[in-house]
């Protein structure tokens, strides 16, 4: 098991996977797992889906996650693969352990909900990328809704599907032509809309639907963002 020392600012690995540039303050904060190595590295974020504000703490730092907005979802941490990693997360007075190992160049967001008594729960949608165009935006659907047996993603004003039938606790991921388009996720035959604005050739987008809580549908679009690495 890793004895996870403190982290600091790092090098962008923003080319191998096109993710976009942080905020050079926010960079600054306490990692919460050691950077991996530039090559063969894996990549974990954090994505607070409930209603009550959440705090993850490693031995090497804490994270603090909203609940509503982009500041729900944290920035992909580069971390060693093949070693476990374990924490807590924090919410409403009570606790719950986190322990997870990635493989190499596995994409993994550790989604927190709202479990039994209030309590924090855990599910880690894995994501392990095969190709990657500098031409194509990558926009991916991440189903967190369990009333939700399928979950697709939508574009245009005919709603044509992008992403279909994405089962809970699962994730989809295409390449799509990077223009500005209305999206819309949509459940059976309810749909909500989603605003990501211009998207940009080589970066990386994420849309979540969930119901914080078990009440009503909710959904939320981004930017995927990454932290930087230095050795």
């Amino acid at each position: 098991m890793l004895s996870l020392p403190r982290l600091a600012l790092a090098f962008v690995l923003g080319a191998l996977c096109g993710l976009t540039l942080t905020d050079p303050a926010r960079a600054a904060e306490g990692r919460l797992y050691p950077s991996g190595p530039p090559n063969g590295v894996a990549y974990l974020r954090f994505a607070n889906l409930s209603s009550t504000a959440a705090k993850v703490t490693s031995a090497g730092g804490t994270l603090d996650l909203e609940a509503s907005g982009a500041a729900r979802v944290g920035e992909f941490l580069g971390v060693t693969p093949g070693t476990e990693l374990t924490g807590t997360v924090a919410m409403g007075g009570k606790t719950t352990p986190i322990k997870v190992t990635l493989k190499p160049n596995e994409f993994v967001t550790v989604a927190i909900t709202s479990g039994a008594g209030g309590a924090p729960s855990v599910s880690l949608l894995r994501e392990e990328p095969t190709d990657f165009n500098a031409q194509k935006a990558a926009l991916a659907l991440y189903n967190v809704d369990k009333g939700c047996p399928g979950a697709t993603l939508t574009a245009g004003d005919d709603h044509t599907p992008v992403i279909a039938n994405v089962a809970p606790g699962m994730d989809g991921r295409r390449l799509v032509n990077p223009v500005s388009v209305a999206l819309g996720v949509a459940c059976g035959g309810n749909s909500t809309k989603v605003e990501l604005g211009a998207m940009a050739a080589g970066d990386r987008y994420s849309v979540f639907l969930f119901a914080p809580g078990g009440g009503a549908r909710q959904s939320l679009a981004l930017a995927d963002k990454m932290a930087p690495f230095r050795p």
